[in-house]
């Protein structure tokens, strides 16, 4: 007997094991049949979102490009048909106006291309043209002339002022004063006093020597570490005639900000440029400026020539993507930034 109720308990739970199982497996299935397509269905609601949501995004992208291509489009043609209406006017006498007359015009023409055409046009040729029409006599017309060399005098000043801004937001500038007089020229003691980036030691006094300066910028390197260089700048002739100085500007290669700092750097062993130029108000740094190695330039601008006081100079040290547009980078510049470029995808994908 009891081994009879033993069997009959084994057998029963085994039909109800049986039972649960084959419910289990019922319900599996019809989860199957259910779960799959709802799945499927909201799998393919997301994605079809998901497309729409980047088709609508790249639709205004295309919509945007091509407003700013047609903006862009319509500003070159303007700019275009008015520099050569300007342009022309330079090339072109009219016989109706008096000399007087031209120029005034011609002025007024070179303040135009110099609004617009700074960052694009070299314009001191023109500006050193208008300049030398102009007269510096004492008579009936003085005053005439007077006006027109400080209008030209004024947007030249006006024009270096905006490019040593725009190239202050990605690199150096360092201003200095300096005495410009015969007397101190014919002394070799034209010195500049530059501001806070000159290179400071014991024995300098700031104007009484040759100063020397510690500018940096950060590089266009994949590491985005900051370049150092050191500058030194001389004054070593003055250009009554023409209101231009002679500077000697020695530039080292790329040291570390210790070595930068340093007021008994080797310059000899450390030298990239040494080199001697004529700089005026009409020379404007995003236009003539010095090459330099790994893809960047520095200059020298005269924000203000005054020979019987204090000169205004100014020193540049910038990336060569911020030089003037007709200026094309060298072929080692382009390769030095290829090769980073390319080294710096190497290392994104290992």
């Amino acid at each position: 007997m009891d081994d009879d109720r033993k069997t009959h308990g084994t057998e029963g739970e085994d039909v109800r094991s049986g039972s649960n199982k084959s419910g289990t497996k019922d319900w599996i299935e019809i989860l199957k049949v259910v779960g799959i397509p709802l799945v499927t269905l909201i799998l393919g609601f997301t994605f079809n979102q998901s497309l729409n949501s980047r088709q609508e995004h790249d639709t205004r992208v295309h919509l945007y490009t091509e407003m700013m291509g047609h903006r862009e489009q319509a500003d070159s043609d303007l700019r275009k048909d008015m520099f050569k209406s300007i342009l022309d006017t330079f090339m072109s006498k009219k016989p109706k106006l008096k000399s007087d007359e031209q120029l005034n015009q011609e002025v007024l023409n070179l303040e135009l291309l110099a609004s617009n055409f700074h960052q694009s046009l070299d314009i001191a040729p023109l500006f050193k043209h208008v300049r030398t029409k102009i007269q510096d006599d004492h008579g009936a017309s003085a005053e005439k002339n007077g006006t027109r060399i400080e209008r030209l005098e004024r947007i030249a000043r006006q024009v270096t002022w905006q490019q040593l801004t725009m190239l202050e937001d990605s690199g150096t500038v360092e201003y200095g004063d300096a005495p410009i007089t015969q007397e101190k020229l014919d002394n070799d003691q034209a010195y500049i006093a530059f501001g806070p980036h000159a290179v400071s030691s014991r024995d300098f006094v700031a104007g009484e020597s040759v100063s020397r300066l510690c500018l940096s910028m950060k590089s266009s390197d994949t590491d985005r570490r900051r370049h150092y260089r050191q500058f030194k700048v001389e004054i070593t002739e003055y250009d009554q005639k023409w209101r231009e100085i002679r500077v000697r500007m020695y530039v080292s290669k790329l040291l570390s900000e210790a070595d930068c700092n340093r007021a008994d750097l080797d310059l000899i062993g450390n030298r990239e440029i040494d080199t001697k130029f004529w700089v005026g108000l009409f020379d404007f740094p995003m236009i003539d400026n010095t090459h330099l190695s790994h893809g960047e330039r520095c200059a020298v601008s005269v924000t203000d020539l005054n020979p019987s006081n204090t000169s205004r100079i100014a020193v540049a040290y910038f990336p060569d993507s911020r030089a003037s547009l007709k200026d094309k980078p060298y072929y080692e510049d382009l390769m030095h930034e290829l090769v980073q470029n390319q080294s710096a995808t190497l290392d994104e994908e290992h």
